[in-house]
């Protein structure tokens, strides 16, 4: 296989394919026209032998007959429900252990102590480039809905790429948008315009010429160079960013990464900024869309408990799914290189929990306290799991007493230090906010802080070292530092009804400050590290966004994805008749085709890609 990993061949066969690693591109008209192509490219991700994918998402002709198999889910996010879902479907005994005291994982929604305000444990993206959650929401019954939860998506009409000291630029949203659905204000088109040519003017011709050529290079990279040349060196590295101007930076750096995987341009890899970007702009074009009308990136119409996981969880139970909050999967007991039974830790103790097969969806940072020298000597190789890394991605609601919708879309604050993101939600949803807590609020801003390490604007503190009000303080300042007297935005301190921050982040303020949800990243390097659906040990499986996927980055559609592989993993295992979850592979541009195919070549020849005239000499790892 071009991804040069050591995997084991004989369980390849039931995996779906994936497209591999993926690129930031600059495509114009031409990329228009392309046509997909759905073929595995092989170095990217998991694979089947011929290189094959195995068609498109969708919900195959299940039987849903009892099969008499039990399946132990441990992790109640989308990755375990997903596995739940499609096993459930196929006739298994399942039941979900979940530690937390609600569902949803990562994707719940939080409410105020005292008020009931909903907020989110950070905002929801549905993007358009995702096809197998899509496909999940559409099998998910609401009531009223044709076409079950998919239909509580509403489109975001644009985005904005706010600045500290120049005007702010307002995307419409997907390219090109009929121009009788610009969402643009006439003030706002007048700052993108505004926007656009300070971009233009501050970057040295030179760096414009540098940076479109740093992107030539990766989308031209065939995948066996991107999974092992680009994926062992950060975006720091790729882009050269160390030498170049503030601008470039901007552009291509700290700018919109830390906004993007919540992590610097110097601790991700090359790889994993290439896939979202490429993915994100064909979505843009309108190319690679769930569906085209829907736009390329949705968010629900209400808190994410409410419009999808309650749902959820209420059809696995008509289902038969049994489902169990406050059990956290404390340990594995060991049969050699079988799982003989597993203990959760409850309330009133420690249970133990026997089943067929044994599915962990739990979180990466959770699955160290479990590789016991049993567990390891079992299947070695996941002890690779240590090295994998995970960054705070914290959310930050603030509920004001006006609507305040700053962009119709989100909102990415770049020159703000704690690489802040929002959205104004209470556009989008369809139950007014005026009907939860004292009937003020009528909207809420929702925000992440991704950056705890920088010092701020106003307090001079990084975020890891303030209390929650300084923490909510600085956050509301560097937002409003960047969108007030702009575009008609208004926000003002008295407009500001109340706050809150993810309660996962505990001991703000002290020098015990911790974050229960941290978000795995990509580290340079971590592909090689992370672990498949399927393990050494015969009745274990892994589902997530961590395990090997082709969408490689964490976020829903990798999570489900991940879910889809393990549930598969167990199906071949088990022995069952019902047909393979099917996985929808990666958007191919078929205009790259054959610079892939010359670079393959290249590549295997030891060269550099043809158009890398920087890294273009120096052997490919």
């Amino acid at each position: 296989m071009m991804d040069g990993s050591n995997q084991r061949q004989s369980r390849r066969k039931f995996l779906q394919g994936a497209a591999g690693a993926a690129a930031i591109t600059v495509a114009g008209a031409a990329a228009a026209n392309a046509q997909s192509v759905t073929g595995s490219s092989g170095g990217g991700a998991l694979s089947n032998e011929n290189g094959s994918n195995s068609g498109s998402a969708g919900s195959p002709q299940t039987s849903g007959r009892p099969n008499g198999k039990t399946v132990a889910v441990f992790g109640a996010g989308p990755a375990g429900l997903t596995a739940a879902h499609e096993l459930a479907e196929r006739g298994f005994d399942v039941t979900v252990y979940e530690a937390m005291s609600v569902f949803g994982g990562k994707c719940r929604s939080l409410y105020a102590p005292g008020t009931g305000l909903p907020g989110e444990h950070g905002f929801r993206s549905f993007f358009g480039f995702y096809h197998n959650l899509p496909d999940t929401l559409r099998r998910i019954p609401f009531p009223g809905n044709s076409n079950g939860v998919w239909d509580n998506l509403v489109r975001l009409n644009a985005a904005m790429i706010a600045g500290h000291d120049r005007a702010n630029l307002t995307i419409p949203l997907p390219l090109p948008l009929p121009f009788s659905q610009l969402p643009l204000t006439p003030q706002q088109f007048v700052d993108s315009t505004v926007a656009v040519f300070q971009t233009l003017f501050r970057l040295p011709l030179y760096e414009a010429i540098f940076a479109a050529e740093r992107l030539g290079v990766y989308v031209t990279s065939c995948d066996a160079r991107k999974v092992n040349q680009w994926e062992n060196i950060t975006w720091t590295e790729f882009a050269k960013l160390d030498n170049s101007s503030p601008e470039y930076n901007r552009f291509l750096g700290d700018g919109f990464i830390k906004e993007l995987v919540a992590t610097k341009s110097s601790n991700c890899s090359a790889n994993a900024i290439g896939v979202v970007g490429e993915e994100y702009v064909w979505s843009l074009l309108n190319l690679n869309n769930d569906d085209s009308f829907r736009g390329n990136d949705r968010v629900l119409n209400g808190p994410t408990t409410e419009q999808f996981v309650t749902p959820w969880t209420n059809y696995l139970a008509s289902l038969g799914v049994k489902l169990r909050l406050g059990t956290k999967l404390a340990g594995l007991q060991m049969d050699g290189s079988h799982i003989r039974s597993a203990t959760v830790s409850t309330a009133s103790g420690p249970q133990t929990v026997q089943a067929d097969y044994y599915l962990s969806a739990i979180p990466l940072d959770k699955w160290p306290a479990l590789l016991t020298p049993e567990v390891v000597r079992a299947d070695p190789a996941l002890e690779s799991i240590r090295e994998l890394q995970a960054a705070w991605m914290v959310g930050l609601q603030y509920f004001v007493t006006e609507p305040a919708p700053i962009a119709n879309g989100h909102v990415g604050y770049n020159d703000a230090p704690w690489g802040v993101t929002s959205i104004s939600e209470g556009q989008f949803w369809h139950r007014p906010l005026t009907s939860y807590g004292d009937g003020r609020v009528k909207d809420v801003v929702s925000a992440i802080i991704s950056d705890w390490d920088t010092p701020g604007m106003f307090t001079g503190k990084t975020a890891r070292e303030c209390s929650p009000a300084e923490l909510a303080r600085e956050t509301w300042l560097q937002i409003r530092s960047h969108v007030d007297g702009k575009g008609g935005t208004r926000l003002t301190d008295d407009m500001l009804h109340s706050w809150m921050i993810d309660t996962a982040l505990t001991g703000a303020g002290t020098p015990q400050i911790a974050y229960e949800d941290p978000i795995f990243v990509q580290n340079p390097g971590s592909w090689h590290d992370r672990p498949d659906a399927f393990t050494k040990i015969d009745n274990l499986f892994l589902g997530g966004d961590w395990i090997h996927t082709q969408m490689n980055v964490a976020c829903m559609e990798g999570a489900n994805e991940g879910g889809r592989l393990a549930a598969n993993a167990l199906l071949h295992a088990s022995g069952s008749p019902e047909p393979s979850v099917t996985i929808e592979p990666r958007f191919r541009q078929v205009l790259w085709e054959p610079f892939k195919i010359i670079d393959q070549q290249r590549f295997r020849a030891g060269e550099g890609n043809l158009f890398d005239i920087v890294d273009g000499f120096r052997r490919p790892n």
